[in-house]
This record gives C-alpha cells, sequence and structure tokens, in this order.
C-alpha cells in the first residue's frame, strides 16, 4: 500500500518518531560502519551487569512478563558477540578471561531455573537436562573452540557434553526445554552445537546427530500447518500454530551453523509473518508473532504486540535470521530501522539498564555464519 489513507495500523507508531539518526560511537574495526553496533565500553558496561547483578528473568523489565531462561541467553549471547569480534580480527581487550567467566555463570547460576526438572553429570559438571540449557552451553564451546579461546579443560568439556548429548538424542530426538514441555525451536542451538562440533573436532557422531535433528525440524516444518510451537515426544503437534519468535530462533541459530535448512524457517517467517508496514513510503520492515489473520495472545516470548499484531520479539530475532541469510539482506536493513524507530538506541546507550534486550540485539546486529574450520 502506497497511499497515506491505507496505511496499515502500525505505521502512527513509527511516524511519530521518524528522525535521522546519527552515527552511533566508533566501534570496533569490524563494526565501525555499522550503525548501533557494539562499542568496547558499551560491551564492558553490559558485561558488569550481566555478571554483576544479572539479567533479571523479565522481558522489557515488565513484572507482568516473566523470562526465567534471560540470565542464560545473556551469558551465552554475550559470549557469541566476543567470539565474532575475535573470529572478524578485532578481539577485545582480555577476551579469554572474559568469555570464561561468562561460561563460569552460564555453569553457575544460570542454571537454577533448569535444575528442577532433572541434571545429568558431564565433566564433573552437574548440568540441567533441558535441551534448551544443553544446547546453549554447547554453542558457548563451540564459539570458544572456533576463535581459538578454549583450553584444555573447555575442549573436554565439548566433547563430553556433545557426546552425552548426541546419546540423549539418539533416544529421543525431541528433548523437553521445561519439564516434559517441548518446544521444537529450541532445539535448534543444540543442532547448531552438534553441527559444529561435528565440524571442529571431525567428530561423526556430533555431526549425523546435528543433521538429524535439523532434518527433524524441517520435517515439522513441511507439515499442513506449519513448523508447530508444541509437541509431544514423538513430534505430534500440540499446538500447532506456527509462531514468529519460533521460526526467528530456529532459523537463525542453523544460519549460525551454515545449514542449508535454516533457509526454510527463515523464508517462512519473511513469507507468513513479516511486513513492510509503511509500504513504499519508509524502509522499515516488522514480523509478527502469530500468521497473518491469526489473533493470538501476548507473552514473555512475543514481548508486547503491536496493532496489527506486530512482535517485539519476533522482530528482533528475525534480525538475527535475516542477517545470517544471503536472500534476506534488504529485510535485516529494514528491521534494524524499525527497532531504531521504536526506541532501541537509548536501551543501546545504558545497556545495564535492558541487558537482555542489549544482548539480543547486538547479537543479531553482529552475528556472522560459524561455518570454516580454522
Amino acid at each position: 500500500m502506497s497511499r497515506a489513507s491505507r496505511l496499515p495500523p502500525m505505521l502512527p507508531l513509527v511516524l511519530c518518531c521518524v528522525a535521522m539518526v546519527t552515527r552511533a560511537e566508533e566501534a570496533p574495526a569490524p563494526w565501525r560502519d555499522v550503525l548501533d553496533a557494539p562499542t568496547p565500553q558499551g560491551l564492558e558496561t553490559l558485561e558488569r551487569r550481566v555478571l554483576g547483578p544479572g539479567c533479571e528473568p523479565l522481558l522489557l523489565g515488565d513484572a507482568r512478563r516473566r523470562f526465567v531462561e534471560a540470565q542464560l541467553l545473556c551469558d551465552a549471547h554475550l559470549t557469541f558477540i566476543l567470539v565474532q569480534a575475535t573470529l572478524d580480527g578485532s578481539p577485545l581487550p582480555d577476551t579469554p578471561r572474559r568469555v570464561k567467566a561468562l561460561l563460569a555463570d552460564a555453569l553457575g547460576r544460570a542454571r537454577t531455573p533448569f535444575l528442577r526438572d532433572g541434571t545429568t553429570r558431564v565433566e564433573g559438571q552437574v548440568l540441567p537436562v533441558s535441551i534448551l540449557y544443553r544446547g546453549q552451553l554447547l554453542l558457548m564451546l563451540a564459539g570458544m573452540s572456533r576463535a581459538g579461546l578454549a583450553d584444555a579443560r573447555d575442549t573436554a568439556l565439548f566433547d563430553a557434553l556433545a557426546a552425552q548429548l548426541a546419546e540423549s538424542l539418539s533416544r529421543q530426538l525431541l528433548l523437553p526445554t521445561f519439564g516434559r514441555t517441548i518446544w521444537p525451536c529450541d532445539s535448534a542451538p543444540a543442532a547448531a552445537g552438534l553441527l559444529l562440533h561435528g565440524r571442529l573436532r571431525d567428530n561423526d557422531t556430533s555431526r549425523d546427530l546435528g543433521e538429524k535433528l535439523a532434518a527433524r525440524l524441517v520435517e515439522l516444518a513441511s507439515l499442513p500447518t506449519g513448523f508447530p510451537t508444541k509437541v509431544d515426544a514423538r513430534g505430534r503437534p500440540l499446538e500447532s500454530t506456527p509462531r514468529g519468535t519460533a521460526l526467528a530462533w530456529t532459523g537463525a541459530f542453523l544460519g549460525l551453523a551454515a545449514h542449508p535448512a535454516a533457509a526454510t524457517f527463515t523464508r517462512a517467517l519473511v513469507k507468513t509473518h513479516c511486513d513492510r508496514p509503511a509500504g513504499d513510503l519508509l524502509p522499515l520492515a516488522a514480523c509478527r508473532e502469530w500468521p497473518r489473520g491469526v489473533h493470538g495472545r501476548e507473552d514473555a516470548a512475543s514481548g508486547p504486540l503491536h496493532p496489527g499484531g506486530y512482535s517485539v520479539g519476533a522482530s528482533a530475532l528475525a534480525i538475527a535470521a535475516t542477517h545470517l541469510s544471503a536472500e534476506h539482506t534488504t529485510w535485516h536493513r529494514q528491521l534494524l530501522n524499525t527497532a531504531r524507530e521504536m526506541g532501541i538506541q537509548p536501551m543501546l546507550q545504558k545497556p545495564d539498564k535492558h541487558p537482555l534486550e542489549a544482548t539480543l540485539f547486538w547479537w543479531g546486529l553482529t552475528t556472522r555464519e560459524w561455518s570454516s574450520v580454522q
């Protein structure tokens, strides 16, 4: 739509705050020309919050939106940012110590919301059995290995966790996040971690299980109803309506591992959940939590739903998914534009006030494939 009289409902929210965006403080070399890229000072501020008081288990600081995984995601995604800076040739000061501190936090207090559902022992560490927890931890170790930041103990944990996760998946390919609840999208980090372990450590078992898990996710996405939100242990849909956050999350992590299956999820996301609300008038894009025509609820995963059903959560994760997809670079740029116009910059200027939101935005802005092996 190009006529003002026919513009969709999100546009007034955008037009009220459209402005010229000024260049952020100069960032590390690989990100110097990227608007709103993390600066060394910004990352230090964020790190002090993540490793100090921590990431409160809330989305946007709202007590009505509990997000118990926040500490784990802050530890993991800040690690991914530091790893990426190293891979891009501009490591931040003292990166080895910093990623080890984040790993120690992930092995410590970040476990808390997952512990009640069972634990397993890996290399002397008591770890939750949650597929989300183990997948994120495996990816942290994969990034450290890929960037040459892992020592012998880290490598031993990387190998042992991959072996234990592969063994679990050989018995049941779709595993729970909490209790018996299986959200298929939460298997994507584990699939990516196993694929990367297979390449980095020349391990056929990890590679094979990573491929099987990725193939199972694609199989679920091919269902007539689309990629289900929740399934049972046999993969039968319990909540069949596809969600934007689930598609973006899955596409992003499979993209991080440079797996071709990522395209299945990112294409579906853009086709069924994302729009350019201003048409040709403004270079803006946003994604819905629910498919067009479906009026679903708002929750902690979706974040606030704006008029038209546009979701903060789906749009934020779509930044990473489209960044990792060569065919969606225009969508990536336009999603970034919308985030800026809707108020991300004050959060980035004070990342210690909104650590989860700043971490996920900067990850989506800086992420690249970890495809080649050193």
